[in-house]
């Protein structure tokens, strides 16, 4: 993570000597303006897909590869002035993994395994920039609310099936961030960002139930959490501004 952020900020500085140059050949702004969208996503499965391709080792299914679960992260930025703008926040992460097993090493299949995990999370926040060349730094905060699930259940022809729900997960978040980034084309920068913040959580109850009548099923506690911190990890991001 830190090479990615290190490379980025390496990107940032080059054509730092020509950052005054706000209009490219064709008179377009590098710069946001009032009035702009922009849709801001994280670059970091692209420099490392690049990276691989330039030190000659490339992936084997010729493309990303995804792993479970699967995390996208989007901010969309409505643009009030050229320094200041409003930002909707919407994450969605899922995945599902399903194996099975046998009684010794090589043996017959006697069980099957399935894992389904659900994160949502919706915010509003605000963003304010600095700068009067392609480099920009950039600083505000997002309050989100957010969403999670995760079971697993197991079918298998020795003993009774079995399921467990680890209780749904509402939490809500005030996060403040501080970035930088560098328009390497017009309306186009990559940038590297660092978040802190509170997050408050509250976990329902979990639920294990092994489908046999004879036993009764277990069900654990609701559960409440606080977090105070680097909540999130640093991130580079590739905005486009339309």
């Amino acid at each position: 993570m830190k090479k990615i952020i290190l490379s980025a900020i390496a990107v940032c500085a080059f054509g730092f000597a020509n950052a005054q140059d706000l209009k490219s050949k064709k008179g377009e702004n590098y710069l946001p303006e009032a009035g702009d969208w922009a849709i801001s996503f994280q670059a970091n499965p692209f420099l490392v897909y690049f990276g691989q391709v330039a030190g000659g080792n490339v992936p084997s299914t010729g493309g990303f590869t995804a792993t479970s679960p699967v995390t996208n992260s989007f901010v969309g930025k409505k643009f009030i002035t050229d320094k200041t703008a409003t930002r909707y926040v919407a994450n969605v992460g899922f995945g599902s993994n399903n194996f099975v097993g046998g009684a010794v090493p090589g043996g017959p299949v006697f069980a099957t395994y399935k894992q389904s995990t659900l994160a949502l999370s919706a915010g509003l926040g605000k963003e304010w920039r600095k700068g009067s060349t392609r480099l920009q730094g950039f600083y505000g905060a997002d309050a989100t609310i957010n969403f999670t699930s995760t079971k697993w259940s197991e079918t298998n022809n020795l003993v009774a099936n079995r399921s467990y729900d680890a209780g749904t997960t509402l939490g809500l978040g005030l996060n403040g961030f501080i970035g930088a980034e560098y328009f390497i084309l017009p309306k186009m920068s990559i940038g590297a960002q660092y978040n802190y913040g509170l997050n408050i959580a509250s976990n329902g109850k979990s639920k294990y139930d092994d489908k046999d009548p004879a036993t009764v099923d277990l069900e654990g506690k609701s559960t409440s959490n606080t977090n105070l911190g680097g909540v999130t990890s640093g991130s580079v991001n590739l905005t486009l501004h339309f």
